[in-house]
């Protein structure tokens, strides 16, 4: 099993998106995800597939450990939860991440297996979080392993991510010193993650700094952190990479944080997801998710859909469009570009015009709340640019989307 993890990198990088250094910005507060997906007790590091399809996270609501739980995006709302039982031991399995590609999931267990340390009594066994990995094959994740390489040791390793160059982050807990946490980096050298470090430039200066997200289509990365200027414990930041250096970490705001506590944050399809335990909420610790647009960078979503063989926009569909037209009257410079995709399926010329015509209804929805239709150009590209030439289900939905892209004037 060991072998697969040598394509990782490979794998990873095949389907990694085109990284910008776009302005994140934040276009509305983040709203609860509501009973469906909370429960009364803590629900933590939410990790969205690629396409926002499904969600993986963590939550102790079927007793006093913490398992693994997949909620699915169908027909506009999230699935009730069900636990991952491949995934899942009698003991804590927490903070998932999903690869860029949707193959590989890392996470952190202190389940049998993870390494051990002596406790002050005799015969006592401590048992550490180490980090664990499985691969999605044929829709079906498989039994977990630990990490191979240097990257689990006697104290607490937790909140994994991998990059799509095969770079692992994570965090390093003192065994019996919650206070006291190391962001470290390694890198992947035929299979093995070796050469762990802790990070330098802007991390690891007294502050406890967690949870590094690689944002998908930015040059940078998302975490949390208790530094001078949060509003709560710990407050959200992004900071960007570029070149081999990171810049100045930036609070993301008081439109996204709290008072409390908000943590680990994933973005997929427009949309970003949070854990906090503001108030207000279901739980001790909720999920909570809201739309956000990259100012400077193109977007393509698959939250647009449209009834069968029509250019109807189902209603479904207004929530992302309604957020980017506030996003768009915030933002009064940008022109758009509005780009329909079909699927592989069916003729050239059905497919060309039906794209065009699902653009110019995107158009004609954005126009009907008060945008200039000067500020937007249609185009049907039907299916001369799939993102994957291949048909059949879960190919078919990449294929269709809608793509939006800046207009820059000359």
């Amino acid at each position: 099993m060991l072998s697969r993890i040598l394509s990782i990198t490979s794998m990873i990088c095949l389907f990694a998106s085109t990284a910008h250094s776009g302005k994140f910005t934040v276009s509305e507060t983040p709203k609860n995800m509501g009973k469906q997906v909370n429960s009364t007790v803590n629900d933590f590091a939410p990790a969205v597939s690629p396409d926002g399809s499904y969600m993986i996270f963590n939550s102790n609501r079927n007793g006093k450990y913490q398992d693994l739980f997949i909620s699915y995006f169908r027909d506009g709302s999230w699935s009730v939860p069900e636990a991952l039982a491949i995934l899942n031991s009698p003991f804590n399995d927490e903070t998932p991440f999903i690869s860029s590609d949707g193959r590989f999931l890392v996470f952190a267990s202190d389940r049998d297996g993870s390494m051990e340390l002596r406790g002050s009594e005799p015969g006592q066994v401590m048992v550490s979080f180490d980090i664990y990995w499985s691969e999605n094959l044929n829709g079906q994740w498989t039994p977990p392993e630990p990490m191979p390489g240097q990257i689990n040791t006697a104290h607490h390793e937790r909140t994994p991510s991998i990059t799509p160059d095969g770079r692992l982050y994570y965090t390093r807990w003192l065994f019996g010193d919650s206070s006291r946490t190391v962001l470290l980096e390694a890198e992947n050298v035929d299979g093995n993650f070796v050469n762990p470090r802790p990070m330098a430039g802007p991390f690891n200066t007294g502050y406890r700094d967690v949870g590094l997200i690689p944002a998908r289509d930015l040059k940078g990365f998302f975490f949390a952190s208790n530094r001078a200027d949060s509003r709560g414990m710990f407050d959200l930041y992004f900071v960007s990479f570029e070149n081999g250096k990171y810049g100045e970490p930036v609070n993301l705001g008081d439109k996204i944080n709290s008072t409390a506590n908000e943590m680990y944050l994933t973005r997929a399809d427009q949309r970003y997801y949070i854990s906090s335990n503001r108030d207000g909420g279901i739980g001790l610790f909720d999920l909570y998710s809201a739309f956000v647009f990259a100012k400077e960078a193109n977007f393509e979503t698959r939250a647009i859909h449209f009834d069968y063989d029509k250019a109807d926009i189902k209603k479904e569909s207004y929530p992302y469009l309604d957020a980017l037209s506030a996003f768009l009257k915030e933002n009064s410079d940008i022109r758009l570009e509005i780009v329909g995709h079909t699927d592989l399926q069916g003729a050239d010329e059905y497919n060309s015009k039906l794209s065009l015509e699902r653009a110019e209804s995107v158009k004609k929805y954005l126009t009907g709340k008060g945008l200039g239709e000067e500020r937007f150009k249609t185009t049907g590209a039907g299916k001369t640019q799939p993102v994957v030439k291949k048909t059949g289900k879960g190919f078919d939905e990449l294929n269709r989307r809608t793509e939006f892209r800046i207009i820059k004037d000359k």
